[in-house]
């Protein structure tokens, strides 16, 4: 007899979802799709490591959801299959300061650091473990760090570095002498089509669904709402399957699909919102209170709102950063451009 607590906690037999793993942002697939440039671009780059000499530095921007942080660790373990290379990956969003840097850095490598130790103490650190280790470094979300001198630092090193940012102009504003030592390669990520996308979906679903839990006509539709989006694609499907687990249902259905694209949208909306810096979100509000604003109309408002406004320049370079977040939509080009919100 199955008591009501036992009953609680019943795990249901699987109807939809075989393995849900697949379905989680972790997951790196066996094979990348849709990125054979990028992948090469970015493979030639880092070959050097097998000589054991210093690898190219590289730049990879584009939307959000384009296969720039997937591709970049799936290279990156493949290049540990082909020779003897230490790789980490720091997330500069949730590690902004060189110091989190470095010691996350440290952490991945099991090299045990002090953290009273200074950021010259811990590159000297680290130019030691250089002497007979070669390090690929991936700073994800580069243009979140508080300070741009440890990239510096890094580059006159021996470490091999690939930066990732949505925003293309990320490296801009750099100082002269950091851009001179990066001397980075640039590559872009553009947003995948709607067919591309339902190719990615039919790999995770093999992997993660049960044969026949979704129909061609749904997986058309998650690929087409997703606009080249991977992550919110793959997401949506992942709430629709457990939607359609809860209903105790073998298939996905429209209905499924909407209900979780609503939500899957809504964190991704918030997600993006949590990472825009003070004057972005400045611009945010004043086109939120307002709708719908002229490029010239938006800018003038910001320089009244904002005590220390920043350039046109640089006013420009925040709000292309917000149309890729998908927060913005922009319309028409240079003086008759307007924005809205999404």
């Amino acid at each position: 007899m199955i008591t009501m607590t036992q009953n609680l906690f019943y795990q249901k037999e699987k109807i939809v979802i075989k393995n849900e793993m697949p379905l989680l942002e972790a997951f790196v697939p066996e094979e990348i799709q849709h990125r054979d440039g990028q992948k090469q671009f970015v493979a030639q780059a880092l070959q050097p490591a097998i000589q054991n000499m210093k690898t190219r530095n590289v730049f990879i921007h584009g939307p959000t959801g384009t296969g720039k942080t997937l591709l970049t660790q799936w290279i990156m373990n493949e290049l540990k299959q082909h020779c003897d290379v230490k790789t980490a990956y720091v997330n500069c969003w949730k590690k902004n300061t060189p110091h989190a840097v470095l010691q996350d850095v440290f952490s991945q490598i099991n090299i045990f650091t002090n953290y009273r130790h200074s950021i010259s103490e811990l590159m000297d650190k680290l130019d030691k473990f250089q002497q007979d280790n070669r390090l690929i470094l991936c700073l994800d979300e580069v243009d979140a760090m508080t300070d741009d001198s440890l990239l510096y630092d890094l580059a006159r090193s021996k470490t091999g570095l690939i930066m990732i940012s949505n925003d293309q102009y990320a490296l801009m504003n750099l100082d002269s002498r950091i851009k001179s030592s990066l001397a980075s390669e640039t590559i872009e990520f553009p947003a995948y089509r709607a067919s591309e996308i339902a190719d990615i979906l039919k790999q995770r679903i093999d992997y993660a669904l049960m044969r026949g839990a979704i129909k061609q006509k749904e997986i058309d539709t998650i690929a087409r709402i997703s606009s080249g989006d991977v992550r919110i694609a793959i997401e949506t499907l992942r709430k629709a399957a457990l939607f359609a687990e809860q209903q105790d249902v073998v298939q996905i259905t429209q209905e499924h699909i909407e209900k979780s694209f609503g939500t899957t949208r809504y964190y991704r909306k918030t997600e993006a919102l949590k990472r825009l810096n003070p004057h972005e979100k400045s611009l945010y509000l004043i086109l939120e209170k307002h709708g719908e604003l002229k490029t010239q109309e938006l800018y003038e408002r910001y320089l009244e709102d904002v005590d220390k406004p920043t350039t046109d320049r640089s006013y420009r370079n925040y709000m292309n950063n917000m149309t890729k977040l998908n927060l913005v939509e922009a319309e028409g080009e240079l003086t008759g451009r307007r924005y809205r919100i999404i």
